[in-house]
């Protein structure tokens, strides 16, 4: 993307990198998190499919924010991955696959 070699499809969008460990620190209250992980989908929901996400350590999604009550966030991201209102890049290691 940085060259501009890419496909017309993504000429216009943008990588932006999900921050686990920000999302989640400082998060007291059950919820917060969730919350938090809301507010970012709706922004990249608004975007028009003009973000992309890159979620590095993908595996460690699952449980992630999870409370008794919440989701975690690899929940919260199903819905929009179905309906295509996610576009998403993960990054795992082969052992953690």
């Amino acid at each position: 993307m940085f060259a501009h070699d890419i496909p017309e499809t993504l000429a216009n969008c943008r990588i932006i990198e999900l921050d686990m460990g920000a999302l989640i620190a400082g998060a007291k209250y059950r919820g917060e998190f969730e919350e938090r992980l809301k507010a970012v989908l709706g922004e990249i929901k608004n975007s028009s499919g003009e973000i992309i996400l890159f979620i590095d350590e993908l595996h460690l999604l699952v449980g992630t924010g999870k409370t008794e009550g919440a989701m975690d966030a690899s929940n919260l991201l199903k819905p929009m991955l179905a309906r295509g209102e996610l576009h998403c890049i993960g990054a795992t290691t082969l052992d953690e696959y």
